[in-house]
């Protein structure tokens, strides 16, 4: 058997670390809050004082206590440190510089691959389109804005009354129809879009839907987590040759 050293940890085993606001919804399966989202084991630490309002308008007085949770995940082992907001890329740099594993606090990040593979714009469905301005699409790395289209949920009435406003319950069927309602007039406005990303880490449940609706490719927080868990977890293959 291997030989293993104790470490400053309460639990072992953790693939991905999660950056979670001070936010109360139900965070149903398939939303980044939900454990049982994952095939793999992740940890959750809440940021103190980081609340959703804060979160969307990339408080700089936030910094330091999102760098410190996130230090706090690679302490106890994670081989990388994501968020459940894509308003987190406000501090991307920032916690980059001070961690040893991979950052990826926004699904914003996925866009510029997205955009090397595929023909047209990219449709990026966000919770508030007001929070997303050319400074946060060049901290994703996202250089030619004139290819991407941005469609918020904020206009939603029960995406704005259970998500934005915290209302305390959440009906998944009217969320999805919302969502889907959303990227239809996308593509509708948009018809050469080839690809939509669900930059909202409460949209992932509902991709399958936009997916079968849109006939585009999806992409959201979950493929984001799953690839950069991939990366940090290499599979061995075996089978017949």
């Amino acid at each position: 058997m291997p030989e293993y050293q104790v470490r400053n940890a309460d639990s072992y085993g953790h693939a991905i670390g999660l950056l979670m606001l001070e936010y109360r919804a139900p965070f149903i399966p398939g939303d980044v809050g939900n454990a049982s989202t994952y095939e793999y084991p992740v940890l959750f630490k809440t940021v103190q004082g980081l609340s959703l309002d804060r979160a969307l308008a990339g408080d700089p007085e936030q910094e330091a206590q999102v760098i410190e949770a996130a230090e706090e995940l690679q302490r106890f082992g994670v081989r990388g440190v994501t968020s459940d907001c894509g308003f987190l890329i406000a501090y991307q740099a920032a916690v980059r510089k001070k961690l040893d594993v991979p950052v990826f606090l926004s699904s914003l990040l996925q866009v510029p691959l997205v955009m090397a593979s595929v023909e047209g714009p990219v449709g990026v469905v966000v919770a508030s389109s007001d929070g997303i301005n050319g400074r946060a699409l060049d901290l994703a790395g996202i250089r030619d804005h004139d290819r991407v289209v941005v469609g918020g949920m904020e206009d939603q009435p029960h995406f704005k009354e259970s998500i934005l406003e915290q209302g305390g319950t959440l009906d998944s069927d009217r969320i999805e129809a919302e969502t889907v309602a959303a990227t239809k007039r996308m593509q509708a406005a948009h018809p050469d879009m080839g690809a939509i990303v669900l930059e909202c880490s409460l949209l992932p449940p509902y991709s399958r839907a936009v997916q079968e609706a849109t006939g585009l490719p999806v992409f959201d927080y979950i493929s984001m987590i799953d690839y950069f868990q991939a990366g940090t977890h290499a599979c061995r293959y075996e089978g017949i040759y």
